[in-house]
C-alpha cells in the first residue's frame, strides 16, 4: 500500500513556469515567473491534502508536461500529479522518475492531453519510515513539441586545443547527442547558473554534470546538454556541447550564442556564492571566444537580459561587469603570472618559518 508523505522542502515558495506552445529544444527556462503554488510543502499533519503541494492558479496558456528536478534522500519516494478538468480533478498520474545514488533526481508527469487547469502533486511511497526532507530546485509546466529538424554542420572536433583548460566529454563520460548538431558561428555570450546543486568536489561535479546531460536530454527531451561550458565552485571548466553548435540556454535566443553555466543556485532561498575561481573561468572563455570568433566583452549579458528569467541568480548577475572588465583587461603576460606564482610560494614559505 502507498501513502502520501509528509515532506519539509528546502524552498519557501515554487513557481510553475509555463512554456508556450511550440516550445522547441532550449525554450524551457528555469525560472521565469509564472504561476505560484499556493504555498510550500507541508511540513506537518494538516488533515486532507497532506504531502501534498498546490493547487496552483490557473495556466494561462496550455501544458502537457510537468518537470521538476532536486535531492531526494530515498529511493522508495514517488510523485504523482493531477489536473483540475471541467470542474473536477483528473486520476492522479505517476511521474517518470529518474534518481541518482547521490540523490539528484528528476521527474516528469506526462497528461494525456494539453489543458490549462490548475495542478496538484504530491509524494507517495510505501508504508513506513519517511526521510526528513525532500530539496526542490526547479519545477516547470510547458507544452511538449517534437524536436526541430538539424542543419547539418558543426563538424569540427569537440576536442579542439584552446587555452581554457577543459574537461572534455570523454573525461566526464558524455552519452552522445541524440541527432546531428545544427552549426552556428559564435556571436554571443550568455551567462547562466545551472540552478541546482552546489558540487563540493571533483567526483561530485562529474556527478552532476552526468546527472544535467540526463536531465536535459532525458526529461526535457533535448537533444544533449544545453549548455556549451559548465563551471564548478573551483574555476573547473566542463566541455558540453561543442562551442561551434547550437546550444539550448535561451528561448529563441540560441544561434549564435555561447552558454556557460555555473553549478549551483545564485539566488534564494539557496543563495550559492560565487568564487573568484568561477568568475576568472567565464574571464578565460571570454577570451579565447574572443580570439577565435571575435566574440566582444559588450556582448557577454546574463540569462534574464535576453530573456523573462531570473537566471542567473542575483548573486551572480551583480558579478557580470567584473567579468567585463577583467576581459577587456589586458591578459596578463607569462612573466607576469610567473612572478605572481613565485611571490604565493614565497609568502606561504614565509609564513613555514620559526618566529
Amino acid at each position: 500500500m502507498r501513502r502520501w508523505l509528509l515532506l519539509a522542502v528546502l524552498t519557501p515558495a515554487l513557481t510553475l513556469v509555463v512554456i508556450p506552445a511550440g516550445a522547441s529544444e532550449g525554450d524551457a527556462d528555469v525560472t521565469s515567473g509564472g504561476v505560484p503554488l499556493a504555498g510550500p510543502w507541508p511540513t506537518r499533519p494538516a488533515g486532507v491534502g497532506n504531502g501534498e503541494l498546490g493547487p496552483s492558479d490557473p495556466f494561462s496558456s496550455p501544458y502537457d508536461t510537468v518537470l521538476f528536478q532536486g535531492e531526494l534522500p530515498d529511493a522508495h519516494i514517488g510523485f504523482e500529479a493531477t489536473r483540475e478538468e471541467a470542474g473536477a480533478w483528473s486520476a492522479w498520474v505517476p511521474a517518470q522518475l529518474r534518481r541518482s545514488p547521490d540523490g539528484r533526481f528528476w521527474a516528469k508527469v506526462v497528461f494525456p492531453a494539453p489543458g490549462t487547469g490548475r495542478l496538484r502533486l504530491r509524494a507517495v511511497g510505501p508504508t513506513g519510515p519517511v526521510p526528513a526532507a525532500v530539496t526542490l530546485y526547479s519545477f516547470q509546466a510547458f507544452l511538449s513539441a517534437p524536436p526541430p529538424a538539424p542543419v547539418p554542420g558543426g563538424t569540427r572536433s569537440p576536442d579542439k586545443a584552446d587555452t581554457i583548460g577543459v574537461v572534455e566529454r570523454s573525461a566526464w563520460g558524455a552519452k552522445p547527442p541524440k541527432q546531428p548538431y545544427s552549426a552556428h558561428v559564435p556571436k554571443r555570450f550568455t551567462q547562466h547558473h545551472t540552478a541546482g546543486r552546489r558540487p563540493a568536489t571533483l567526483q561530485e561535479s562529474l556527478d552532476e554534470v552526468r546527472f544535467i546531460q540526463d536531465f536535459h536530454q532525458n526529461g526535457r527531451g533535448w537533444n544533449d546538454v544545453g549548455y556549451h561550458f559548465l563551471v564548478d565552485a573551483e574555476g573547473r571548466v566542463f566541455r558540453g556541447r561543442p562551442v561551434d553548435v547550437v546550444g539550448a540556454h535561451v528561448k529563441d535566443d540560441n544561434s549564435g550564442n555561447v552558454g556557460v553555466s555555473f553549478m549551483g543556485t545564485h539566488h534564494p532561498p539557496f543563495n550559492h556564492p560565487v568564487t573568484a575561481e568561477e568568475l576568472e573561468a567565464s574571464v578565460r572563455i571570454g577570451r579565447w571566444l574572443e580570439a577565435e570568433y571575435g566574440v566582444t566583452p559588450d556582448t557577454y549579458k546574463g540569462h534574464r537580459d535576453r530573456g523573462q528569467s531570473d537566471c542567473p541568480g542575483d548573486i551572480l548577475y551583480a558579478q557580470l561587469e567584473k567579468v567585463r572588465a577583467a576581459w577587456r583587461a589586458p591578459a596578463p603576460s607569462l612573466g607576469d603570472r610567473l612572478n605572481e606564482w613565485w611571490q604565493s610560494v614565497r609568502k606561504d614559505s614565509l609564513k613555514s618559518i620559526p618566529r
